[in-house]
């Protein structure tokens, strides 16, 4: 599946990578495990046939997991970041065609091919340059240490184009706030952009925990500083993709809320003039159930995600944090 474009002045929001992955005759969720286990089979022969052992199977294992599922999420999002519009034209208000055109600007700020690939280019450079690809591994043959540097790089670059969509969704969401929203949009259309955008971020910190396995197997593991901050920032960036656009989510919620309760408000103070006016039994009923519905409008969630959200973000991350304490307390022991 991939989108078409509604106009033909408009520029493609498939990027490189999903384009590469559409090659394979087959979803891009068996496209990309499919990728990833051709490059652990021919590791996996290239060991066999050039060291004395399986050498550092494992870390070849956890390469082609990162990008089975690293590539998995980036497709996945392109796919399902579409929904934000059917959102946005329920609680934007603003004519249908106008949110959609808006929508669409985003969604190809989003998946601008040129700037991720800009982007993933220069994270691979930092990575370089600061050191963090630097690994302790041993082979026998140039050939089996390449094979590692191709899938490891390829990990990365992965890595840096999800986080490239990772940030401008983030940007996109947080820009929601300039909109004027609708009073009457309900309250499950927030809820639906904040448990998606959950989804997002833990998607994300799933990757963040397999990398943080390769990181504890592959040597030098958490033995210097650099790994552990470039390890732990990731965390503090999790937290912060999470928490600051669901923040800017929340104010909305809360404005449209208040504008809820002002209209709600002069309304039944219209209801209760009348009922003082005429005080018959339909009148009192009336004025009855408003006071109901007052009170379920003040019961309304201001937050759009639920403490489920909260909890498996707090876990995905707490877990491996833990281990890297352990880590860098045995190695103090040792």
């Amino acid at each position: 599946m991939s989108y078409k474009k509604t106009d033909p002045n408009e520029p493609s929001n498939e990027t490189h990578l999903v384009k590469l992955i559409s090659l394979i005759p087959v979803p891009y969720y068996l496209g990309w495990p499919l990728v990833s286990l051709v490059f652990l089979l021919i590791s996996s022969i290239i060991l066999v046939l050039f060291e004395d052992k399986m050498m550092h199977i494992d870390a070849f294992f956890i390469v082609s997991a990162i990008i089975a599922m690293e590539g998995t999420i980036i497709s996945w999002a392109h796919h399902r970041i579409a929904s934000f519009e059917d959102i946005l034209i329920l609680i934007v208000d603003l004519d249908r065609d106008e949110v959609s055109k808006a929508w669409r600007r985003h969604e190809a700020e989003i998946f601008d091919d040129k700037g991720m690939l800009v982007f993933s280019i220069a994270f691979i450079l930092f990575v370089h340059i600061a050191g963090i690809d630097y690994h302790l591994l041993s082979f026998d043959s140039h050939l089996s240490f390449i094979s590692f540097k191709i899938g490891y790089y390829f990990a990365v670059y992965l890595e840096s184009a999800g986080l490239y969509i990772l940030i401008l969704t983030a940007l996109t969401v947080y820009k929601f706030g300039e909109y004027p929203l609708r009073i009457d949009s309900l309250y499950s259309d927030f809820n639906s952009i904040g448990i998606l955008y959950s989804k997002f971020t833990i998607c994300a910190a799933v990757v963040y925990v397999v990398w943080g396995f390769f990181h504890i197997i592959v040597p030098p593991q958490f033995s210097s500083m650099q790994m552990i901050l470039w390890f732990l920032s990731f965390a503090f960036l999790l937290f912060a993709y999470f928490l600051l656009p669901q923040y800017r989510i929340h104010r909305m919620m809360i404005s449209t809320k208040r504008e809820k309760m002002d209209l709600f408000s002069s309304q039944m103070r219209a209801v209760m003039d009348g009922s003082l006016e005429i005080p018959t039994k339909e009148n009192a009923n009336y004025l009855k159930d408003m006071f109901v519905v007052q009170e379920k409008l003040k019961q309304m969630s201001e937050w759009p995600f639920g403490t489920k959200e909260i909890l498996y973000l707090v876990l995905i991350i707490i877990i491996p944090l833990v281990v890297v304490l352990l880590e860098i307390a045995l190695g103090i022991i040792n």
